[in-house]
């Protein structure tokens, strides 16, 4: 998981997460043309700080990807470990659906400028440890659709990866600008067509 890093004093910590808030404003704001003299200007530091934290902007693209992958898995966790004991696999797939177009929706503009030229089974089978926490917390909720007859029986790693493509950022981002749509409507939507995917019979 992507959090403080060990050794750093608070205010080194703060100078840091602040430097990535920028990184995301900007990306935002222009896509990937920028470099650390304009991230160290944005996040209101000297530019010599900058190259403290990152030695390229591409260090700076890396370590913003994790922290967004980060950040999605602990809201998704967070939010599965909340609901009620009793709730069916269809309402923890839709509340995780919920959970995580709220998220894209917030962070999608950025993120939708990075991408990883590795596919994401891929980094899961190599160990990447943020997209494989993803994974852990998406296929235990693939499982228990299939157990319960939501689904039928296949092969969840092909199921994951239909979920997360289907709620890629670029495609809440494009629904949430073309279309005007909530993210209600855009995890419902999207939920049901995974579902559909899938074999299943959405509801």
């Amino acid at each position: 998981m992507v959090g403080p890093r060990p050794g750093l004093r608070r205010d080194t910590q703060e100078t840091r997460d602040r430097l990535l808030v920028a990184f995301g404003e900007l990306l935002a704001e222009s896509g990937p043309t920028f470099g650390l003299p304009e991230l160290a200007r944005r996040g209101g530091v000297a530019t010599a700080t900058a190259y403290r934290h990152f030695e390229t902007i591409h260090d700076a693209h890396h370590e913003f990807l994790l922290q967004l992958t980060d950040r999605l898995t602990d809201r998704l966790t967070g939010r599965l470990q909340s609901v009620p004991p009793t709730w069916t696999p269809r309402r923890r797939f839709d509340a995780a659906c919920e959970r995580w177009a709220e998220q894209a929706a917030d962070w999608g503009p950025a993120a939708v400028h990075i991408r990883s030229w590795r596919g994401f089974l891929e980094r899961v089978h190599l160990g990447d440890e943020p997209t494989g926490a993803l994974y852990a917390a998406l296929e235990p909720i693939v499982r228990d659709l299939i157990d319960q007859g939501e689904l039928p029986d296949q092969d969840v790693e092909y199921a994951v990866l239909v979920w997360i493509t289907m709620f890629d950022e670029r495609v809440i981002v494009d629904l949430r600008e073309s279309k005007g749509w909530p993210v209600q409507r855009l995890a419902r939507v999207l939920g049901r067509s995974v579902l559909s995917a899938l074999g299943g019979t959405p509801t």
